[in-house]
């Protein structure tokens, strides 16, 4: 687990949505040539979310009767206790009970489990809630999210830079001072993030530019203003280092309560890159898929990733080749699915979701789909 709950509280007044718009906003991305496996990566549900079919909702065999929530439970993991398709969530909670809302629940509140008729008087499964509960409600999400943005060139470029610290310390910790040239329009008093240049993001498919990824680093408050304005580093969740960019915070904190569900459309899409790992990451880790606001990913919505299937020697099957040789024939064995993606933050052409539920590890260049 690369981040703490403290991390995730603090990055949550670090992110933008709106400043994460990419140029060419709108733009019809080229159409990749037809994948062969493509029925393998699931498939939209086509039907209305009110007449959804409940043959598709699978009752974890393992379920509790009834379940208190806790602190620190999030709804995915309260979901996955009673289902083992936990996007459909919404689809069981009780509809005739006064508590209406599937997402507003809060720790000491019991969920029970039970069936009631459904169509063609077959038992579904329904969950009822005793409303204990207090204080903040739970999140979607877990609180191993990071918050990184996806910005173009000329924003790094001209975003205010750390100059330098007091002490000229190679790496900067919390509590030291800082000097950070550029910067403007920025009041005494104020939060200023600090990021670090990561990476540029390509779409696998087109080679087409997607932005460039910067990673938060922590915050300062400014405490005077000049040219270069001197600040007070008042966290560092990683190495923060001279040259480091500046962007003001915006607060996301709306986007950790919205509703987990399968998108009503075929999703198809790539992992362009895992966030804070080389080559291989997994469960609540982070992956960048090349989709976003203009192709209609939301956050909330739950995808599957699928590892691509291996080839093989077929023992039965021979050719020969030109040469005379006779060897096996090649076949290439199907995708299969390694893990649940729940998007949090989406930009106009990257998304970034929480890997839920490895069951291998999951590497750059896995296929994204439906559950």
């Amino acid at each position: 687990m690369r981040h703490s709950s403290s991390f995730f509280w603090k990055a949550l007044l670090v992110s933008t949505a709106s400043a994460a718009v990419l140029s060419g906003c709108g733009a019809t991305p080229n159409k990749p040539e037809h994948d062969p496996y493509d029925r393998y990566y699931g498939q939209p549900e086509t039907t209305s979310r009110n007449t959804i079919s409940h043959s598709d909702i699978v009752v974890n065999p393992a379920a509790p009767r009834s379940y208190v929530v806790q602190k620190g439970d999030t709804l995915w993991g309260i979901a996955r206790k009673f289902l083992n398709t936990p996007w459909y969530w919404p689809e069981v909670w009780d509809k005739n009970q006064r508590i209406k809302n599937p997402h507003l629940i809060y720790p000491g509140d019991v969920l029970h489990l039970e069936y009631a008729q459904g169509n063609g008087n077959k038992l579904v499964p329904r969950i009822r809630i005793d409303r204990h509960g207090s204080g903040e409600p739970i999140s979607s999400l877990t609180p191993f999210m990071a918050w990184p943005r996806v910005l173009d060139e000329a924003t790094i470029k001209n975003a205010p830079y750390l100059l330098a610290s007091q002490d000229n310390h190679t790496l900067i910790g919390s509590g030291e001072t800082i000097y950070i040239k550029n910067l403007r329009d920025t009041p005494q008093g104020s939060r200023c993030a600090l990021f670090t240049p990561n990476k540029a993001l390509h779409d696998p498919q087109t080679g087409a530019l997607l932005g460039y990824e910067v990673i938060y680093n922590g915050y300062s408050r400014v405490t005077r203003i000049g040219d270069p304005s001197t600040a007070t580093v008042v966290e560092a969740i990683r190495e923060i280092r001279q040259g480091d960019r500046v962007f003001q915070p915006v607060d996301e904190t709306a986007y950790l309560n919205v509703p987990i569900h399968m998108p009503n459309f075929t999703v198809r899409a790539d992992v362009i890159s895992l966030f804070d790992a080389e080559a291989v990451s997994g469960t609540h880790m982070i992956a960048t898929i090349n989709k976003g606001h203009r192709d209609n990913i939301q956050v909330g919505h739950t995808l599957g990733l699928y590892a691509q299937g291996k080839t093989v020697n077929d023992p039965h099957t021979l050719r020969k080749t030109r040469e005379g040789a006779v060897i096996p024939v090649e076949s290439q064995l199907p995708p299969e699915k390694a893990a649940n993606l729940v998007i949090y933050k989406v930009t106009d052409k990257v998304s970034y979701g929480l890997i839920l539920d490895a069951t291998r590890e999951i590497r750059t260049g896995y296929k994204v789909g439906n559950p």
